[in-house]
């Protein structure tokens, strides 16, 4: 914000940069504006949010998985694709059936 309210003369404002990039260069580290900076916090929470939800969806199938080898033997690889690819309602749901199906084709229906 800073950036963009503060205008120097034009001689001040290339000292100024002349001044970061120098700094640039001898910290090794790459002068950063307040909007680049809202925008990588910004990537990085999204970034982090995705993470979770990846993780919390592998964590689920992961755990329909062992259910299902519990209730109706070991999961053939087919199965497993299907199981960790599908999305996290449909897993959910399949947590859910799995209470009560006497089959995997009951299961999946």
């Amino acid at each position: 914000m800073i950036d963009w309210l503060l205008r120097l003369p034009q001689e001040l404002e290339e000292r100024l940069w002349g001044a970061v990039m120098e700094l640039e260069q001898e910290k090794n580290m790459p002068y950063v504006t307040s909007i680049e900076r809202i925008g990588l916090r910004r990537g990085l929470d999204q970034g982090r949010e995705e993470g979770r939800k990846e993780g919390r969806k592998e964590g689920e199938a992961t755990v329909l998985l062992r259910l299902i080898e519990l209730k109706f033997g070991p999961p053939d690889a087919a199965m497993r694709k299907r199981v960790e690819s599908a999305d996290a309602e449909t897993l959910l749901r399949w947590s859910e059936r799995i209470l009560t199906a006497a089959s995997l084709d009951e299961l999946f229906a």
